[in-house]
């Protein structure tokens, strides 16, 4: 009888601590959804600025994006009397997945040093795009 109470005990606790294992924390879509958004943000204001190591801190290190703003920044030396740059109109369709990913709707507008008598700004709308979000470290990262 002490046998069967003592195993049944053995079973509640070890079945209470298998509970608290969720193996991947607590996902809060609404403050994730609020972070990446900002972050998105955060990363074309970065880009807007010609601020690269900035835009670069919202990267994965040696992901697409990290290659993309690298690129920007080479495009920016090599050709220091044009820049862009970029304004995001519209984020949504939030979902999470292998990654955490949401689309949206920006502009991008290149300029020139000398104003609209050299060249005028040409401004290019694209819709519908996406961008994946991957937690490093416990921060989200553009991959």
């Amino acid at each position: 009888m002490k046998r069967e109470y003592f195993l049944l005990v053995v079973v509640l606790v070890l079945a209470m601590f298998l509970v608290g294992c969720s193996g991947g924390g607590i996902i809060t879509p609404d403050i994730d959804y609020i972070v990446c958004e900002n972050l998105l943000k955060g990363f074309y204001t970065a880009l807007s600025n010609q601020d690269f190591t900035q835009a670069l801190s919202y990267c994965k290190y040696g992901g697409a994006t990290f290659e993309l703003v690298n690129n920007k920044w080479d495009l920016a030396q090599e050709y220091p009397t044009f820049y862009a740059t970029y304004q995001v109109y519209d984020v949504y369709d939030f979902s999470y997945s292998v990654y955490l990913s949401l689309h949206y709707d920006f502009s991008s507008t290149v300029h020139s040093i000398y104003g609209d008598a050299y060249l005028a700004p040409l401004t290019t709308y694209y819709y519908n795009s996406l961008m994946l979000f991957e937690k490093v470290n416990e921060e989200w990262k553009m991959p």
